[in-house]
Order: structure tokens, then C-alpha cells, then sequence
């Protein structure tokens, strides 16, 4: 370590349990951030701060003026840059040394995973059920451990599982849908706790590099605001866990034939004549429109209603964020050949700024 590095620490290393070894481990560690928000923002500079040799940020999005109050890399000029590239350079400006990779794309199911062998460990600081179980059973493919946390509203929650899972993530939420959480779009969050969730994960991290021995993998932890309230839960392990129990061959997401990804989609559309579905509401499509799209809110569908489309085209479902348009799939059963747009609107739009449009 050189001298200044040596100054940089030097306080931290004075911690009895981490000294110049413990962080000499933490210097030759790398940790894998998906999703650079409320929760991945405090994630990594804790861990950039903590001398973390490598870190990996993932994420597609750009900065929105809805994401400042609690996304704490970020400042009114970075607004409509990458945040990847952003919390980059934040981070560089705190830890010049620092090895920072960034993947500027949305992890799903259908991606290529194989860039995760070179990970120590990962942090999950989505805020879908589809993108947690996703990570959850790609960190167990590949065995890598987890720390995953969630926010809604003023609560505030976060855990840590091995990389045999036993428990994991599915085990503490077997089998949730969309609709029984919200995102912090849809339900509100208070940035405070997002911003103390995500140092929550980074310690956990931290200390799991240090001595993966000293570690609860069986806890769930949850943290209110009012009454401020600090408490643990045990998460026992579920035998017939289809992510990391005697169902472990089951894994495979029951919707992974009827999701396509942007990239798949616009190779659809060179050899087929396809609809675009926008099942989003009205108001929705106004602010944010998508040309070419034939419109059909998801609340129609639910009504009984259909889409004025022939029943042998083939369709590809849109809402924001590709979890509506995954559930619209069960309304149109009449339809041949029908799929839902992985990571919905938010996903295409940034898809066509970097490369093209329609």
C-alpha cells in the first residue's frame, strides 16, 4: 500500500478487527452493485470509502429529477446522464485508485451471466420482485453470495445469503407478485431510509469479505423510522425451494418463453410483421409516448375487454417497466404468438438513444 493510500486509511486500520490485514482484504476484493439508485448509491461509495479494490456498477438508466432526493451521487447537472458514468466519476474523485467496471444494461433472464465468475460477492439494489428473484437465482447458478434490500415508503429491510442460498431470497419471499409490493415509483419512498439500507448492505459486504465465518446467513434484518424500531428475524430454509432446495431444477422463470428482450424484439420485427401493445394507461402514454404502438391499457384487459388485433399476429406487450405487460400476457390468450417486453419502456427508450431508432 503506498503512502498515501496508507493516510487514507489510516484510521480504519487503527479498528482493531480490521488492521493493515483486514484491509489489505478488502484492497485485493471486488463487489458487484446492481442497480445504482436510492440503495446502490450509498452501496458504493461506502464501499469505495472502505477501500474496496474493484467495484462493478450495472445499471441502464439516466438521472431523473424524481431520483435526487435520495440518490446521493447524483446533483441537478447530471440529469439525463447514465449513472453509471456518473457515480463513476463521484466515486474516482473520492478514491482516485479505485477500479470501477460498469455495464450500462438491465440484468434478465435471458442475459449472458457468464462476467459474474469474476465477482466476490453482490449487491441487489433493484426495486422489482422480477429483477430480486433474478438475481437471487443467477447468484446461485453461479454461487456468489447476496445481500439484497428493499425500501417502501418509511420501511426498510435487507439481508445477507450464501451462495448455496439454504435460505435465499426465494426462501424469505417464495412466490410474490408485482402486485403485492410496489416500486418506489408507485409506492413512495422516504430517501433517508434507502440511504441507511444501502450503507446497511455495504457493511454487511464488508464484513463478509473480512471473515465470511463471522456472518448470520438465516437473518432478515428491518429497520422503521417512526417509531424508530431496529429489529432481526430469522428466515428458515424452505426443502422445496425451487431456487436453492430439492425443486432447484425448477428454477426456470415459468414466463422465461414468453419474455423477449429489446434486442429480440427488433430482430422479431425484421422477419415478422409484429404489434407493439402498450398496455400502459393514458395518462402514462401522453407523458411518455412510444411511436408505433397500438394502445390498450392494462385496466381494459382486466374489464374483459380485448384489443381490435387478429388473433394469429403476433404481439409484443409494453407497459414502463415490464412487469403490467407481463400480466396483460394472461389476458390475451386468444393470441398465438405473444410476449412481454423485458424491462418495458424505460429499457427500449434507452436502448434506441444508444444505438437507434424504429
Amino acid at each position: 500500500m503506498n503512502t498515501d493510500k496508507e493516510k487514507y486509511f489510516q484510521r480504519q486500520t487503527l479498528v482493531p478487527e480490521i488492521g493493515q490485514e483486514g484491509q489489505k482484504k478488502w484492497n485485493e476484493s471486488s463487489v458487484l452493485i446492481i442497480g445504482v439508485g436510492g440503495l446502490g448509491c450509498p452501496s458504493a461509495l461506502q464501499l469505495a470509502l472502505s477501500g474496496i479494490g474493484r467495484i462493478g456498477l450495472m445499471d441502464f438508466d439516466v438521472v431523473d429529477v424524481s431520483n435526487l432526493h435520495r440518490q446521493t451521487l447524483f446533483t441537478w447537472k447530471d440529469i439525463g446522464r447514465k449513472k453509471v458514468e456518473v457515480a463513476t466519476e463521484v466515486l474516482k474523485n473520492h478514491v482516485p485508485w479505485l477500479q470501477i467496471e460498469i455495464y450500462s444494461e438491465f440484468l434478465n433472464p435471458k442475459s449472458n451471466i457468464d462476467f459474474l465468475d469474476t465477482w466476490d460477492i453482490v449487491l441487489d439494489c433493484t426495486d422489482t420482485i422480477l429483477s430480486k428473484y433474478t438475481i437471487n437465482e443467477i447468484c446461485l447458478s453461479k454461487k456468489i453470495p447476496l445481500v439484497t434490500a428493499s425500501v417502501f415508503k418509511t420501511s426498510a429491510q435487507f439481508a445477507i445469503f450464501s451462495e448455496d442460498g439454504k435460505p435465499c431470497y426465494r426462501c424469505l419471499f417464495p412466490d410474490l407478485n408485482e402486485g403485492d409490493t410496489l416500486s418506489c415509483n408507485e409506492g413512495g419512498v422516504l430517501g433517508i431510509q434507502a440511504t441507511l439500507a444501502g450503507t446497511y448492505q455495504a457493511s454487511l459486504a464488508l464484513q463478509y469479505l473480512l471473515n465470511p465465518n463471522q456472518i448470520d446467513f438465516n437473518s432478515v434484518y428491518f429497520l422503521e423510522w417512526n417509531p424508530l424500531s431496529f429489529y432481526q428475524s430469522k428466515v428458515d430454509k424452505n426443502p422445496e425451494c425451487t431456487a436453492c432446495g430439492s425443486h432447484h431444477q425448477q428454477i426456470q422463470n415459468k414466463w422465461l418463453n414468453q419474455e423477449i428482450d429489446v434486442e429480440g424484439f427488433l430482430r422479431l420485427r425484421l422477419n415478422t410483421s409484429v404489434t407493439l401493445l402498450d398496455v400502459r394507461e393514458n395518462e402514462e402514454i401522453i407523458l411518455s409516448p412510444i411511436p408505433e404502438t397500438f394502445c390498450f391499457p392494462l385496466s381494459e384487459l382486466e374489464k374483459g375487454e380485448l384489443p381490435d388485433l387478429k388473433y394469429d399476429q403476433t404481439i409484443v406487450c409494453l407497459c414502463e417497466t415490464g412487469v403490467r405487460s407481463k400480466k396483460a400476457l394472461s389476458y390475451l390468450s386468444k393470441f398465438k404468438s405473444k410476449y412481454s417486453l423485458i424491462g418495458g419502456r424505460k429499457v427500449l427508450s434507452q436502448y434506441l438513444n444508444d444505438h437507434k431508432p424504429f
